[in-house]
């Protein structure tokens, strides 16, 4: 039986892998449909594909899929259709269709480097990290400057306390998408993890600078700043993580540290209550909000 924390995990990274890519579809390697399709079914392939890139775009993934089940129809020997609808199930949290689908395409086309990823992380999210690691290294061995598949690789390796070489992949990651926001976001969460706030700090600038909507890279960046006593820079990000994750009970806790540095006493309590509220069980949440109250 799958683990929901793990199936939750990666779902939200399959969100992310979609996000970065701009909705557009991972082809490092199409599969060609076997039979050649007649003028009309070209054509109505065409106008299919593009109603679930539409879809898409506009984040309405039943409206994806259901374009895309008329694809696989229209095309059946199409490893990229396969795929494709693999991509958009896996997105829905439907894994079992999601990994039938991937298995198709590759089935179709042995190399396609996106199937590979897809069931990698279909097999990562049940926790066969090791099956899942043997795909991405095959998606690897086919296109090695796929940043795609570095990405997914080093994300796994992060999730079982591989971090060293977790690091690799998203640095490798970064030279072949430098635009990859999330490797810059994870490797600043790494090494703030292992006490090197400095270094953090120098990835995370670089993520909120590619992503500056993104509350965790904001507080990721807080936490590095306050450990640094650098005060207004911690405040301004904390205050911005807050706003962007509300119900984080972290962010609250983290910005109550931030403004009892500055000597903010009523906004400190305010925030570490607001903490407290949001985890009720949480020690540091509770013990900070009494030393404020005193």
């Amino acid at each position: 039986m799958w683990r929901a924390a793990s199936i939750a995990a990666w779902s939200a990274w399959l969100v992310l892998l979609a996000a970065s890519a701009g909705c557009s579809w991972h082809d490092t390697r199409k599969g060609a449909p076997a039979v050649p399709l007649s003028p009309e079914q070209a054509a109505r392939a065409q106008a299919i594909s593009e109603q679930a890139r539409a879809a898409l775009d506009r984040k309405d993934l039943e409206g994806a899929r259901l374009a895309l089940l008329q694809l696989v129809a229209v095309t059946p020997a199409s490893s990229e259709a396969q795929q494709r609808l693999g991509k958009v199930l896996q997105l829905q949290g439907r894994f079992g269709e999601a990994e039938a689908c991937f298995r198709k395409a590759l089935a179709l086309d042995p190399d396609y480097v996106a199937a590979l990823i897809g069931l990698g992380t279909v097999e990562a999210a049940r926790g066969d990290t090791a099956s899942a690691l043997r795909r991405f290294d095959s998606a690897i061995e086919v296109e090695p400057r796929d940043a795609e598949a570095r990405f997914v690789a080093a994300g796994v390796l992060e999730s079982i306390g591989r971090t060293d070489e977790a690091l690799a992949g998203y640095f490798r990651t970064i030279e072949l998408n430098p635009l990859q926001a999330e490797a810059s976001r994870r490797i600043g969460a790494i090494e703030l993890a292992r006490g090197q706030p400095d270094l953090a700090l120098a990835r995370l600038d670089q993520a909120v600078e590619l992503a500056p909507e993104d509350g965790e890279a904001r507080l990721l960046r807080g936490r590095a700043h306050r450990i640094l006593r650098h005060a207004t820079e911690a405040l301004a990000d904390l205050k911005i993580a807050a706003n962007l994750l509300p119900d984080r009970p972290e962010v609250h806790l983290q910005l109550a540290l931030a403004l009892e540095a500055v000597q903010q006493k009523p906004a400190a309590l305010a925030a570490a209550e607001k903490a407290l509220q949001l985890a009720p069980n949480d020690a540091d949440a509770r013990d900070l909000t009494r030393r404020l109250r005193r």
